[in-house]
């Protein structure tokens, strides 16, 4: 009988405790070692998602000002975009803009915008803008939009790091209405 038992423990093909255990240790330390490298790729999207974000608000707008059915007036338009929402200011415009851009907004960029008041709806996904990795950012990009009396646009951002991401460094496009 103890023959038996012994031939049957001979025929066990399972993993110890103690190599599941080293098993174990080794992943663990491969992801302390890889997970700093993973976050840095995950805030560099986010980052990326809310230059694309801001992007396509600024086109929204360069569009709508060469768009002869919107009539835009000339004028600086702001676009501040911040972890708890975007908003939308117009400086230098006579009155009765606020229609004008913010039913152009709607159509091209698809978000309904009251200038002055925030829009919860489109917030930043990254907190870290201007920041290092340790005292946190701002929390704040934003985009200035300067519509000449010639049709000319020209943009500027608030921030290197969003000029760094921009698919478009610095614009200044001229339309013929």
């Amino acid at each position: 009988m103890l023959n038996w038992l012994r031939e049957r423990k001979k025929d066990n093909k399972g993993f110890t405790l103690v190599e599941l255990i080293i098993v174990i240790a080794i992943l663990a330390i491969l992801v302390g070692l890889l997970a700093p490298q993973y976050m840095k790729y995950v805030e560099k999207s986010r980052k990326s998602t809310d230059v694309s974000n801001l992007e396509r608000l600024v086109e929204a707008v360069k569009v709508a000002s060469a768009d002869t059915d919107y009539n835009i007036p000339y004028g600086t338009y702001t676009i501040k975009m911040e972890t708890s929402g975007t908003t939308i200011s117009v400086t230098g415009t006579p009155s009765g803009v606020t229609n004008k851009i913010t039913n152009a907004l709607k159509e091209y960029a698809g978000y309904n915008f009251t200038l002055g008041t925030k829009n919860t709806s489109l917030k930043l996904k990254s907190n870290r803008w201007g920041a290092d990795s340790i005292s946190g950012g701002s929390g704040t990009i934003s985009a200035k939009i300067e519509i000449g009396s010639d049709s000319s646009v020209t943009v500027s951002y608030s921030s290197t790091d969003v000029t760094d991401l921009s698919s478009e460094k610095t614009t200044t496009t001229t339309t013929t209405p």
